[in-house]
């Protein structure tokens, strides 16, 4: 037995609160030692006045390149567990595993109560169970100042004509607030209904990283009466409306960095930031920072996040924005960067004033630290997203494609990673239609892969209409509103695409995963009591025959029944 491989631990992912009462448990063995894992559980001052232990034979779940993870929901009718796991291996042995580790598979042992785990007392608010309303949710992402021009006059002085290339770092276009809200049918049209803003306060860049004012609109977007029209005509339309906050730095034009520049240590906004020289600035010798920045950007500056002062009034922006605009959500740039206590007092701040917030984390990579435990509902979930764009590229295998897309799908606890934010390209990436270079069909089957997944998938304004674009800053292309200059029927597939998926957003949300490999066909089950849908993946260079239910999605499907290259089938039984 390879008890190496075997791991649970306790008050973690691996006990993930589902509701008052209900917990789903996990535990990870090596990939293909264990044949059975049983879970031996009960409320342990019951048991101790003899009352039986309950034992029920675990789920064989999800397999990573390495581990195979074994689950199942239980009921405690009081809230309170000991629990420990009998695991059997292939030559038929059996070991117990609990608190004290590893034990004999004897009676007496089974006995100890110091043997078991303890689930002291199931709280469901240290549960902090996300938003229900996000499981139902399909966002589109907007980077305002490429969307539309719906008002020319609030243009910068250098504006470039709308869609002309290449684009500049330092390019205006003039989108703003009102080409959003003149635009709103549109997005409703596609049926998402999630809207995720990038940053849309005072700032001198066309991207708003770089804030000056958190409380004000910038004057090139339009003005607060403007925001408040687009919020209120997007839950018209039954969507939900997110905002992005820059809190692991600020703008070096805003008035807090420009009183530290000219009062020096005597500036009240001294320690607002990570200081370690004065005066601040560029060492004359070296040319070094003598400060703390977002990467190497002289222009933003660290804020000092652990000051109650900076604390307060971040509080204060997240919420202002909540209180007086309504809005729905929250999306925090670079959160890795910023310390955990400084999110856990503003996520609570904000779950006191709206219990149903949406909060969201920006993170490259697994996060676990960041998710639940007071802070976000969930991060960007690129380790989960970006494998799919390497098994279209055929940059990797399908074993090692499943491989890691199950072991990011392991990293959070189910309730949370029912709300991962899922995206195949945003404003910080290349394009979708780009990194597969143009070809549409994979295109598709990749996003179609992405709505089958577990999370809130979001689309990039634009990928919908085939709208290519390379690394930052070519990815911030113009929308194109022409319909000439438009992939209408790659529209129509996104439009079909969102409204299959939003009609089955109860079901993905719930169903069991597992996968199939057959040569170069990947094929993803999804499985409920009720239904079955399977999505089969052509990744080979031959067609392949697939066997079909009913026909939800389909694309490179013959007559024949036959899946050719870059084709899929959606199939419902």
């Amino acid at each position: 037995m390879q008890l190496a491989g075997i791991l649970h631990r306790p008050e973690s992912e691996d006990t993930a609160i589902l509701a008052d009462h209900q917990v789903l448990m996990r535990i990870r063995t090596a990939l293909t030692d264990i044949v059975q894992v049983e879970l031996a559980y009960a409320d342990m001052y019951l048991w101790q006045e003899g009352a039986p232990m309950q034992h029920v034979a675990m789920q064989k779940g999800l397999a990573t390149q390495a581990n195979q993870y074994w689950t199942i929901p239980i009921n405690l009718p009081t809230n309170r567990a000991i629990y420990a796991f009998k695991l059997t291996d292939r030559d038929g042995q059996t070991i117990g595993y609990g608190d004290e580790g590893f034990f004999t598979d004897t009676a007496a042992n089974w006995t100890v109560a110091g043997r078991y785990f303890h689930l002291p007392y199931l709280h469901v608010s240290d549960a902090e169970l996300p938003p229900t309303w996000v499981k139902h949710t399909v966002w589109y992402q907007i980077f305002p100042e490429r969307f539309a021009n719906g008002d020319p006059t609030n243009d910068p002085k250098k504006c470039a004509a709308w869609g002309q290339l290449p684009v500049k770092r330092d390019s205006f276009y003039g989108g703003d607030l009102r080409g959003i809200i003149d635009h709103l049918d549109d997005i409703a049209d596609l049926g998402v209904n999630g809207l995720y803003l990038c940053p849309i306060f005072t700032s001198p860049s066309n991207h708003k990283y770089d804030t000056i004012d958190h409380f004000e609109i910038d004057p090139h977007f339009g003005t607060k009466q403007d925001f408040q029209e687009l919020v209120d005509q997007a839950h018209a339309r039954g969507m939900k409306v997110m905002l992005d906050a820059v809190f692991n730095h600020f703008g070096d034009q805003s008035p807090q960095w420009q009183d530290v520049v000219k009062n020096g240590q005597q500036s009240r906004f001294a320690d607002w930031f990570h200081i370690h020289g004065w005066p601040v600035g560029r060492d004359p010798q070296t040319g070094a920072l003598n400060y703390e920045t977002f990467a190497t950007g002289a222009a933003m500056p660290k804020v000092n996040t652990q000051n109650p002062a900076v604390q307060q009034y971040l509080i204060d922006v997240t919420k202002y924005w909540i209180e007086q605009y309504n809005i729905d959500a929250w999306r925090f740039d670079v959160a890795d960067e910023v310390d955990h206590g400084f999110w856990r007092k503003l996520c609570g701040a904000l779950r006191q004033v709206k219990p149903d917030v949406y909060l969201l984390g920006e993170a490259w990579h697994s996060s676990q630290a960041l998710v639940a435990n007071g802070q976000f509902d969930a991060v960007m979930n690129y380790p989960l997203t970006q494998p799919i764009l390497a098994l279209f590229n055929h940059g990797l295998s399908l074993a090692d494609y499943v491989g890691k897309t199950n072991l990011q799908l392991m990293q959070y606890r189910q309730p949370n990673q029912q709300v991962m934010f899922n995206a195949l390209d945003t404003h910080d990436t290349a394009r979708l239609l780009t990194v597969l270079n143009g070809n549409v069909a994979q295109a598709k089957a990749a996003l179609t892969l992405l709505m089958l997944l577990p999370g809130t998938p979001c689309l990039y304004y634009g990928t919908e209409v085939g709208l290519a674009g390379g690394p930052d800053p070519d990815n911030r292309r113009c929308m194109p509103w022409q319909p000439e200059n438009q992939d209408l029927t790659m529209r129509d597939f996104v439009k079909k695409l969102v409204t299959w998926r939003q009609s089955q957003a109860d079901f993905l949300a719930e169903s069991q995963l597992s996968w199939q490999i057959d040569g170069d066909v990947l094929r993803l089950t999804r499985q409920s009591a009720q239904q079955t849908v399977t999505a089969t993946f052509n990744l080979g260079r031959q067609a392949t025959a697939v066997t079909t239910n009913k026909i939800v999605l389909a694309t490179g499907l013959t007559a024949e029944n036959d899946l050719t290259l870059n084709g899929f089938v959606v199939s419902v039984k």
